[in-house]
């Protein structure tokens, strides 16, 4: 988790660096941050992020990379302060319109255009949910919020209007019809856009458990056998209404898992988006054993997709070949998806990197319980959110791929005079910007890092915001292979991606 945070935050940061000194027309540099970087990779040591090392280690590596996020926060703090009115940064190269939250520690009522729901989240504290935020690529939008006329609490205010229907054991949204069994798992989930039911028997978010003793290793290894032993866990302890509006839809789950440890989730269902959000917070005190929430669904695909850095990997579904078995669990980044040619789901993540795909069912992996070489078995309380993403269209990046960085890279609350347009455009949905930095020559420009991401061969075209100059090509090293020339006219770069190509660009100003 800590690891995944850090990566983002320092990604965060070199994008403000670089906007502000563009709007400042001075030279980018990360000389303030750069030993955050060596620290992060230093701890992207194999047996650091699977959680293998000795128990000084973990501690070392825990406290080190708590401090990258922390610090990356405070010096993105000092980017994001000022006079100029509240405003939301989007850290991401594509639009996006998904929820924002706004920390409530001071009512607030929303301008015209913005729909807004005071809810609680599983930290403890109030938020304004806003609803229809539209976001333009790596660039600030300004977010009107008026102090409320009178202090308000959610208990007081008058029962809004919202597109959900609730009772105890069904749930309608705009997107589909939920139906709950006893334990409050979903034993049928119905696209309402097509009337097809997702669930394949087993609810959908089954926690199973089983005995956590591998044959050799036991911190590094999930044996095949494991997979044998899995039973139902997760005995629902209490559930409750959170909050309900024209944003979303919030139930609280408190359970049991592997004997002595604890499970709350907030199961979030927003009004705009078919994604189900679970928020969660485990109190994990269960050693040798193995936790994961299982997805049975009816999806039929000969291949599933998991994420790697710059692109992702099919695998086969099937177990019909030794090698086929031997991915019994295979790693993911920010989504693993299954996708027909017109249909798909994703599981998206934001802080775990194991699932196992067998047929339509996926089982990403919550927790495991392995003693050594540290004693403690991983004890402790972890925050950490997934989510259940069904979409129309097959995997493509509109579908799967944006809503994964949209779910990890959270929109940023800004005071300062960031820029209202962006940098760049790219053309082609399937290009992502993974990386907008100062170059490591200190020049007045900045380094954009792109990548093709679903597989596919790509013409586009870069568009260019004014006061950009000169471009190039580089090399991942940002050593120049050639000089780009603008369209004339059409202030934008004419470019092509082999499939999963990476290419890096220098952008003078």
């Amino acid at each position: 988790r800590l690891n995944r945070q850090a990566e983002i935050a320092l990604h965060n940061l070199e994008l403000l660096e670089a906007l502000q000194a563009f709007s400042e027309k001075r030279k980018a540099s990360d000389e303030s941050y750069r030993p955050l970087w060596e620290t992060l990779l230093l701890n992207q040591f194999h047996d650091i992020l699977p959680g293998t090392c000795i128990a000084r280690a973990h501690d070392e590596a825990i406290s080190a990379l708590q401090q990258v996020c922390d610090k990356a926060e405070e010096l993105s703090g000092d980017y994001l302060k000022g006079d100029a009115g509240l405003s939301v940064l989007n850290p991401l190269p594509f639009a996006r319109k998904d929820i924002i939250y706004y920390p409530a520690d001071k009512p607030h009522q929303a301008a015209e255009g913005f729909r807004t729901q005071f809810t609680e989240r599983l930290d403890g504290q109030r938020y304004l949910a806003l609803a229809g935020v539209e976001q333009k690529p790596f660039s600030a939008r300004r977010l009107p919020l008026r102090p409320a006329l009178k202090p308000e609490k959610a208990e007081d205010s008058p029962a809004p209007a919202h597109p959900f229907i609730v009772s105890k054991d069904r749930i309608e949204t705009p997107f589909a019809v939920i139906r709950k069994d006893e334990d409050g798992c979903f034993s049928s989930f119905i696209d309402k856009h097509n009337g097809r039911e997702l669930c394949a028997g087993r609810p959908l978010n089954t926690f199973v458990s089983a005995e956590d003793v591998p044959a050799a290793w036991d911190n590094w290894d999930i044996d095949a056998d494991q997979f044998m032993k899995l039973e139902k866990d997760g005995a629902l302890l209490s559930e409750e209404l959170i909050s309900v509006g024209s944003a979303e839809l919030r139930i609280r789950q408190r359970r049991r898992v592997c004997g002595n440890s604890t499970i709350t989730q907030d199961i979030v269902f927003y009004a705009d988006s078919p994604l189900v959000n679970f928020e969660t917070v485990l109190d994990w005190k269960s050693p040798h054993r193995l936790l994961k929430t299982v997805f049975a669904t009816r999806l039929r695909s000969d291949y599933s997709r998991e994420e790697i850095q710059f692109g992702h990997i099919k695998r086969p579904t099937s177990r019909n070949t030794p090698y086929e078995q031997a991915k019994f669990e295979v790693s993911c980044h920010k989504y693993a998806d299954i996708s027909e040619p017109d249909y798909g789901i994703s599981i998206l993540n934001n802080a775990k990197y194991g699932i196992s795909i067998d047929g339509g069912t996926m089982a990403l992996t919550l927790a495991k319980g392995g003693m050594r070489p540290d004693p403690r078995g991983d004890a402790g309380r972890y925050a950490f959110s997934y989510a259940f993403l069904p979409h129309r269209g097959g995997f493509s990046a509109e579908t799967v791929i944006q809503p994964a960085y949209c779910y990890n890279y959270r929109p940023l609350f800004s005071r300062s005079r960031l820029p209202e347009f962006p940098l760049f455009e790219v053309s082609a949905e399937n290009v992502i910007t993974e990386a907008v930095k100062p170059c490591e020559d200190a020049k007045r420009a900045f380094v954009v890092r792109l990548y093709e991401a679903e597989g596919a061969y790509t013409p586009l075209r870069l568009r260019l915001a004014e006061g950009i100059g000169k471009a190039e090509l580089c090399g991942m090293d940002e050593r120049r292979i050639e000089t780009l020339r603008e369209e004339e006219g059409s202030g934008s770069l004419a470019l092509c991606f082999e499939p999963f190509e990476i290419k890096t660009l220098k952008l003078y100003y």
